[in-house]
């Protein structure tokens, strides 16, 4: 049976961080590697799982209480006994409903194995000769970027493994979880990509090839959420698992939150990746830890069995798998330890660093995230997090102890709660004799992320120098569209201010602040954001908007940096 641990979320201090003084953070930030306690023989008889864990649910309702996360489902597999459950808070706060681990969350970049796993299928099945290696223009004759290696070179294994080099273009996720490019756009979008990175030369993670690899598998099977279906949730009796959101008559639907400033959180829309949509096939399954306890459970015997015997595991769903696991490019480099990128799987060396593909490095001073399980012998983890407003992931698997950490929750916070938890629950399993800190950790994390609107402006305010005036704001006004026209910006006046919508959209719909000359800024202060149901983390060229003119001083384009990689930004051109 779960152990439930409610939270009171009416208690008026309870979605408040601890007011920290800078003194704090070095304090705190020392205290990530210090010893917790003496290392004690591992007993050829270990506690029961349940018995190991609850010891630990104080911490982890700590932690969910200082990122601001509403609620929190946590699943473990160790070989031989039962799987242990832990639910913290609530899937719908107003209504003070529980979650449990069969409530259902958006599963975000989880849905990649699942992708990848696919694609293995299909190379296995024999099914229209595509292998690895075959690239995507033999697939998708459409696919047609302007740059050379990305059109003639791009492999299905350059996609799944995050080393193509290209733009990321992530703007597409836009406010209340909206879809801003349509589906049926989704190669135009593609097609407008360029590189930012040396191709095949580093990891630069990118939703952006699991959609290529989701439009290989409809033009070679039919559909990728098909597959999903028939391959891998009715074979693995994932029976609350859906590709996108589920039909309303399913019951325990976790409510999708954003966390404020003072860690209370606020509702909104659920994610709308899934399919049919941009991003569903990166990002696009919902499904409850109990079912993914049933798919990464079978993944890691799968594993096991494929890689001892060197043969296919006959009732697994999972095809390939040593191709699946093996490291493709290295990332968090430089290290003298294991990491690297798989196919819908990172790859660490214990005792390493991990979380390297969710939000905590970010927030870390330096980028550097606490070295797990020190002191305990070297292991090959499997791992990978997922994000989306509204929802954080992470998923842990070490074949070789046959172990298996879930994590989901249903909240964009104040950092990556279901990291820090997996962590501290890796280290319990493992024995660890010298534990890291993780309330300290998320306390650093949390304040990194209440720094971020204090630091956009002061750093937009260091890049404005002539104080020249705007034009008439009507001089502005008018549709703009980008060059293959499948986007658009609508400029507005009301009441005398100026504002934009991305494809018109009235929930896109943001003022205008004059910055100066012919710039302007649609930057608002982190609550305004995040009740819109935004990432708020983007750097300060994101939020600035270039008009441009004609010799004869009419405005003409309209120019965005969306991908902040490609600082040169894109045109959009004013209807005439």
């Amino acid at each position: 049976m779960a152990e439930s641990v409610i939270e009171k979320l009416t208690s008026p201090g309870l979605w408040t961080p601890t007011t920290l003084k800078p003194a704090f953070w070095s304090h705190a930030l020392s205290r990530l590697t210090r010893q917790q306690r003496v290392a004690t023989p591992h007993s050829s008889s270990p506690k029961p799982l349940a018995d190991l864990l609850q010891s630990l649910n104080p911490q982890i309702a700590e932690l969910v209480k200082i990122s601001g996360t509403a609620g929190l489902s946590l699943g473990v597999y160790r070989r031989g006994e039962p799987n242990y459950y832990a639910n913290f808070g609530f899937r719908d706060v107003a209504a003070k409903l529980p979650v449990t681990e069969q409530t259902i969350f958006a599963g975000c970049s989880l849905t990649k194995l699942f992708t990848a796993s696919s694609i293995a299928r299909i190379i296995d099945d024999e099914v229209g000769n595509v292998t690895w290696d075959t690239r995507i223009k033999d697939v998708l004759p459409d696919f047609s970027p302007a740059d050379f290696n990305l059109r003639e070179q791009m492999t299905i294994t350059d996609a799944l493994s995050h080393r193509t080099g290209m733009s990321i273009g992530d703007f597409y996720l836009g406010s209340e979880n909206n879809i801003v490019v349509a589906h049926e756009d989704s190669i135009k979008f593609l097609n407008d990509q360029v590189p930012i990175n040396p191709f095949r030369g580093q990891m630069q993670y990118n939703n952006l090839g699991y959609e290529i690899a989701g439009l290989v598998i409809d033009k070679v099977s039919g559909s990728w959420a098909d597959m999903f279906r028939q391959k891998f949730f009715q074979p693995l009796g994932m029976q609350r698992t859906f590709t996108g959101r589920p039909p309303q008559n399913i019951e325990n639907v976790a409510k999708a939150y954003n966390t404020l400033d003072d860690g209370t959180p606020v509702e909104i829309p659920l994610v709308k990746a899934g399919e049919g949509a941009v991003g569903g096939s990166s990002g696009g399954i919902f499904t409850c830890v109990e079912d993914l306890l049933k798919a990464y459970t079978k993944m890691v015997n799968t594993i096991n069995n494929q890689l001892r015997s060197g043969e296919a595991t006959e009732e697994s769903p999972f095809k390939r798998v040593a191709d699946i696991i093996s490291a493709k490019i290295p990332m968090n480099q430089p290290t003298m330890l294991e990491s690297s990128y798989a196919f819908g799987l990172a790859r660490a060396e214990l005792p390493g660093a991990l979380g390297q593909v969710g939000l905590n490095p970010g927030l870390m001073p330096d980028g550097k995230m606490p070295i797990v399980a020190k002191g305990t012998p070297s292991r090959l983890i499997l791992y990978h997090q997922g994000s989306l407003p509204g929802a954080l992931s992470a998923i842990a698997m070490i074949p070789e102890l046959d172990i298996v950490v879930v994590v989901m929750t249903n909240s964009l916070a104040l950092n990556d709660c279901p990291d820090w938890v997996f962590q501290l629950v890796l280290e319990q399993l493992l024995d660890t004799p010298q534990r890291n800190d993780y309330i300290a950790a998320a306390h650093i994390s949390a304040g990194q992320t209440l720094q971020w609107y204090d630091k956009t402006v002061e750093s937009l305010g260091y890049e404005r120098k002539n104080g020249i005036a705007p034009r008439a704001l009507d001089a502005y006004v008018g549709t703009y569209w980008n060059k293959q026209r499948y986007l658009k910006v609508e400029v507005t006046i009301n009441d005398g201010r100026l504002y934009w919508a991305l494809q018109g959209l009235d929930s896109e719909k943001f003022e205008l602040d004059h910055f100066d000359g012919d710039v302007f800024s649609w930057l608002r202060p982190r609550n305004h954001m995040a009740q819109r149901g935004r990432w708020v983390d983007n750097p300060p060229i994101f939020w600035k908007v270039r008009f441009n003119t004609n010799e004869g001083g009419v405005v003409t384009t309209l120019n965005w940096a969306h991908d902040p990689d490609v600082p040169s930004g894109e045109d959009f051109y004013k209807d005439a």
